[in-house]
């Protein structure tokens, strides 16, 4: 296992920042993890969700609902609505825990079946990568390190091939799971991203989310830039996280017969 150096890992996050502004980039937020109530034991609707992270100045938001896909064209009306943008993946439950999976474009048809599923059972997290690759898109490993009675990666995300992205800055329970996170994506030399994981209220919305060192305007642009490493985790302010529920009891995935 490489040497984490945490003062080094830091100082190279500084300075990415600096490059960013000294290139004139224009960067902007955006919440890799976000839930509505498209899933369950969540509130907010889309339209609520997004006037929270505008609030906060985030710039953007990834839908992850769980195995679940929504009719894109009425979430791109609620984001053109607002003025927002809006990308759309989905958090895979794999044998091996959970994941955030954002195809190139989110239109192909067995992404909108959630095709990744398998008739019965999980799917293991090897197909998945399979899977999203085949889409042009990418599997980011999130809270690796939360065990909270449910599959969780843990170190076996050392040894996992293909993944995109760890999720270093997640607003569930605790910083010891975010910390040792961070320590494999740089063992690792992965990019390290960020996101609320919402919360059943909403209340983790507005803590944690992903800077981009460029203005994000298109979903490929988005796969692009984590799969290149110009994104990093961000802290939007200091949050108690541990206060609320974990990342929800029988949340789980959308009904088959739901699926657009």
């Amino acid at each position: 296992m490489p040497h984490y150096n945490r003062q080094l890992h830091e100082a190279e996050q500084r300075a990415k920042s600096r490059r960013a502004v000294e290139n004139g980039g224009h960067s902007v937020i955006i919440d890799l993890h976000v839930h509505t109530a498209y899933s369950d034991d969540f509130e907010l609707d889309l339209g609520e969700t997004i006037e929270r992270l505008q609030k906060r100045g985030v710039g953007g938001l990834v839908l992850a609902e769980c195995d679940f896909v929504p009719d894109l064209d009425e979430v791109q009306a609620t984001a053109k609505e607002a003025g927002f943008n809006v990308f759309v993946g989905a958090e895979v439950e794999a044998n091996q825990g959970r994941f955030i999976a954002i195809p190139s474009d989110p239109n192909q048809e067995s992404f909108k079946e959630c095709s990744w599923l398998p008739e019965e059972g999980l799917p293991d997290l090897e197909d998945v990568i399979a899977f999203f690759n085949d889409l042009g898109g990418i599997v980011i490993a999130v809270h690796p390190y939360l065990d909270d009675g449910e599959a969780f990666l843990g170190d076996e995300v050392y040894n996992v091939q293909g993944l995109a992205a760890v999720e270093t800055l997640c607003g569930v329970r605790g910083h010891f799971p975010n910390d040792r996170a961070l320590e494999a994506a740089a063992s690792l030399g992965l990019p390290n991203v960020g996101g609320s994981d919402t919360g059943p209220k909403g209340e983790r919305l507005g803590h944690f989310a992903t800077a981009f060192a460029d203005d994000i305007q298109e979903q490929a642009q988005l796969v692009e830039a984590i799969r290149n490493g110009d994104a990093w985790a961000v802290e939007i302010r200091p949050s108690d996280m541990g206060r609320g529920p974990g990342r929800g009891r029988g949340r789980g995935r959308g009904r088959r017969d739901d699926r657009r």
